[in-house]
């Protein structure tokens, strides 16, 4: 969900048109990659969840291509390495500012783009465009392709998502996605780090993960509420389950979004469902956000906070040394 300032350096857009120009297809993509390369590469989604002909639920559908920006550390590896999922704005905000930082630590990072190959460049203001659960095979398809490089520890990579993204991290977490996603022998995550999740919709499906999991949100958080997901915390850690939260003090949503400067946002066109309370029966019942009366609105606030950004690193810097080990 978070819309912010982009950073996304010129020649990745050119690289990335030209990618867009070519309109690979799914016979074009490559099985693995070679140890030589990097950069933005096109792979192919772990399939689809697309919508039921009655819109009651999602079911899953055929792979799309879209892309992703592999970078290597310093070295020749094989390292461990972080997928990072953006938020609702796309590329170039929270995501831009980490990938530099873990590839300092040592870690391989790739940086998937889940709205240029649809065709979409913001889904903030329209949540049903795209939901976060529908991006949970982008990242089990990034999974897949990067597991195949020579330079990348297939069995030592985490997931990393922010807002939008995190949601999409708090589902690929689950028993459910990898059982979906990643089972007979394919490559599964070994952690999940979820920046400022929403964790008001409550499923079945989300008390059961599949790998350590680590939620950091902010106090003031008005967008993505820290409430619910430190109430789901509990829930998992009573289920014996490896979860823990981080609640940042004065911290408001995307607040280790270095791109916003110090200025405090007021988005006013974005959709919130800050105040609802979903209970639906799976993973797969899409959230009815606009018939949820009372409690869908419009807004949320954006603010970067660095002494919140300072101490998510070094947490964050010790929870992957000690899960990626």
């Amino acid at each position: 969900m978070t819309l912010g300032v982009k950073a996304r350096p010129a020649l990745l857009a050119l690289v990335v048109l030209s990618l867009s120009a070519c309109a690979p297809t799914l016979k074009d993509l490559k099985p693995a990659l070679s140890a030589s390369e990097s950069g933005v590469i096109p792979f192919a989604t772990a399939g689809t969840l697309v919508r039921s002909a009655d819109g009651a639920r999602f079911v899953l559908g055929d792979p799309v291509i879209i892309s992703g920006d592999l970078t290597f550390p310093a070295g020749t590896g094989p390292f461990p390495a972080v997928v990072l999922a953006h938020g609702c704005g796309g590329l170039g905000n929270a995501e831009a500012g980490w990938a530099p930082v873990l590839r300092e630590w040592g870690y391989a990072t790739f940086v998937i783009d889940s709205l240029r190959g649809r065709n979409l460049g913001e889904i903030c203001t329209n949540a049903t465009t795209l939901t976060g659960n529908q991006r949970i095979p982008d990242a089990y398809g990034a999974l897949r392709i990067v597991s195949t490089h020579p330079r990348i520890d297939a069995g030592r990579v985490a997931l990393m998502g922010f807002s939008h993204g995190a949601i999409l991290t708090m589902g690929a977490s689950t028993v459910w996605a990898r059982q979906t996603f990643a089972s007979a022998g394919k490559p599964a995550f070994r952690a999940f780090f979820a920046f400022y999740p929403y964790c008001n919709t409550v499923y079945p499906e989300r008390e059961r993960i599949s790998g350590p999991l680590r939620i950091h949100t902010g106090e003031l958080d008005d967008w993505t509420p820290a409430g619910p997901c430190a109430q789901l915390v509990e829930i998992l850690k009573s289920h014996r389950q490896d979860a823990m939260i981080t609640v940042y003090p004065g911290a408001h949503h995307s607040f280790d979004n270095l791109g916003l400067g110090r200025r405090f946002l007021y988005l006013p066109n974005v959709d919130s469902a800050a105040g609802c309370v979903f209970r639906a029966d799976s993973i797969l019942e899409p959230l009815p956000l606009r018939k949820l009366p009372g409690c869908w609105r419009k807004g949320g606030t954006v603010a970067w906070n660095p002494e919140a950004t300072e101490q998510a690193r070094r947490n964050v810097q010790g929870q992957l040394a000690q899960l990626l080990k």
